[in-house]
């Protein structure tokens, strides 16, 4: 089955009554692949596809909320943000400052500036509150994605979950 949309246009079948989409999109001063998918077309509606697409038109938005989302969890310990910083402060050093475009004195701060979003992926048939709508994948550059934060939002653009891959 394959469904048709006006800005995704034809999605193509993904398997056994699923759907998927891809493209390279430039927002910001980058550009990311973003995808949309599900595995049952029947679960996606014309609604859950039209907030994709206004989404899609909005990263830089959406990246700006994912990121303040990470902010938010930098004063615990127990965080996978903060997992994640020492995780690449152990493995990069005193060079993990070579990434920063902005040096504000709050390295913490400065290293969730300087990450990188390296993909985006759309779940159009996870429309809920609480389920995860898409997801924003983090690295510290697109050459070093061995460490990835994940950054789910809901269909409102809300964070949901952030765990580190």
């Amino acid at each position: 089955m394959a469904l048709e949309h006006d800005f995704f246009g034809l999605l193509s079948t993904g398997g056994p009554g699923g759907i998927y989409w891809s493209e390279t999109v430039e927002f910001g001063d980058q550009a990311v692949g973003v995808s949309l998918s599900a595995e049952d077309a029947q679960n996606v509606t014309e609604e859950s596809l039209e907030v994709a697409a206004a989404m899609i038109s909005s990263l830089e938005e959406l990246d700006l909320r994912a990121r303040e989302a990470m902010i938010a969890e930098i004063s615990s310990r127990h965080t996978a943000v903060s997992k994640f910083i020492a995780l690449l402060e152990d493995e990069h050093g005193e060079d993990l400052e070579d990434y920063f475009s902005h040096i504000s004195g709050d390295r913490d701060i400065d290293l969730l500036r300087a990450i990188a979003v390296i993909g985006v992926r759309f779940s159009p048939s996870h429309a809920g509150e609480d389920n995860t709508f898409v997801v924003f994948e983090y690295a510290l550059s697109m050459d070093e994605s061995d460490d990835v934060l994940l950054v789910s939002l809901n269909n409102r653009g809300e964070a949901v979950s952030i765990e580190q891959d």
